[in-house]
């Protein structure tokens, strides 16, 4: 393994775990799931998985992470026009 295969292995490791942990942090009602920070955490680790399929590519986990990234940007947006009405 080259050093840039390591880079992206690690960088999706750390973006799966971001997902995972705002998962969990919503199931222990840790975190305010229609706030702006857990779309937009679900959103950077799925950016991240998404850039460690640039070296490691696999096209079912590039569909689930397109769909994960635009459902977690509507959350965002969402969140952002809720709070702007308020």
């Amino acid at each position: 393994m080259t050093g840039a295969d390591i880079a992206a292995d690690m960088v999706g490791f750390a973006g799966s775990v971001v997902i995972v942990v705002q998962y969990y942090r919503s199931l222990r009602g840790r975190i305010d799931t229609a706030g702006v920070g857990y779309p937009l955490g679900n959103l950077c680790g799925s950016l991240m998985v998404m850039a460690s399929l640039c070296v490691h590519f696999n096209m079912p986990s590039l569909c689930i992470e397109l769909f994960w990234s635009g459902v977690s940007l509507y959350g965002v947006i969402a969140a952002l026009w809720r709070r702007s009405r308020r």
